[in-house]
């Protein structure tokens, strides 16, 4: 199982939006990940705005770095993509070398607490590719989000969530842990006040210095405990609209 899923993961980058992030191959030319990997998402009173970033590039177990393009950009008519923060790539060539590429679990099957499973990804600043054995240790009542007991951290969104049959069940979306929301309002009233100036104090700007160490923590403090959108989405999203694997 871990070479099913290191095989078959790419890291997914834009270097014009410094974004980096996970994804899996579902075709020969076609990668799924995160769409939070491949979009800047906002949120302007009750809506949610997006932009796909403009430079996506999926570099391959090779190390090969081929253009992709985003296929399921959300509509009114179907927001899924946005709402259940899938993506799927389309390479702008075929890759040089041979991939493998995953099979999405059938709906019947349905994860179970204490299941193994294993997935692999680039989080953090990590020179290389990582993969990690984790449990189902939960999931909410529709089982559409899966909690797992793993290592998770950013960079890890868009990873594969494998079953003992290899089969995907989930995307590795996010992480339980993080900066509190005191600690985030801060953060925010420090880039507001820092627009009107600041001093010095023995050379070192206090503000910047004050949220240097919020980021610092936002990006490091993990419970060990990541959340998966089920796999289920994806799929269903393909059903209605089979062009996206063309």
């Amino acid at each position: 199982m871990f070479d099913v899923s290191r095989s078959s993961t790419v890291s997914v980058v834009s270097k014009a939006k410094n974004s980096k992030g996970t994804g899996f191959f579902i075709g020969e030319q076609h990668v799924a990940t995160c769409f939070h990997v491949v979009a800047k998402v906002s949120a302007e009173g009750n809506n949610l705005k997006w932009v796909v970033h403009p430079d996506i590039e999926v570099i391959l177990p090779s190390g090969e770095s081929i253009g992709a393009t985003c296929v399921t950009i959300p509509t009114n008519q179907d927001s899924s993509p946005l709402m259940q923060d899938f993506a799927i790539l389309h390479l702008k060539q075929k890759p040089t070398k041979a991939i493998r590429v995953l099979e999405l679990a059938p709906v019947a099957i349905s994860p179970s607490v204490g299941e193994e499973i294993v997935f692999s990804g680039f989080p953090l600043a990590t020179p290389g590719m990582v993969t990690h054995r984790g449990m189902v240790s939960g999931y909410d009542d529709q089982k559409n989000i899966l909690f797992l007991q793993a290592a998770i951290n950013k960079g890890n969104s868009g990873g594969a969530v494998l079953n003992a049959a290899g089969a995907v069940i989930g995307i590795v979306s996010m992480r339980e842990g993080g900066i509190s929301k005191g600690l985030e309002e801060l953060s925010e009233h420090i880039v507001k006040s820092s627009t009107q100036g600041g001093v010095l104090l023995m050379g070192v700007d206090p503000l910047k210095a004050t949220r240097d160490i919020i980021q610092t923590l936002d990006t490091y403090i993990s419970t060990g405990i990541g959340y998966a959108l089920s796999s289920k989405f994806l799929r269903e999203y393909i059903a209605r609209n089979p062009d996206v694997m063309k």
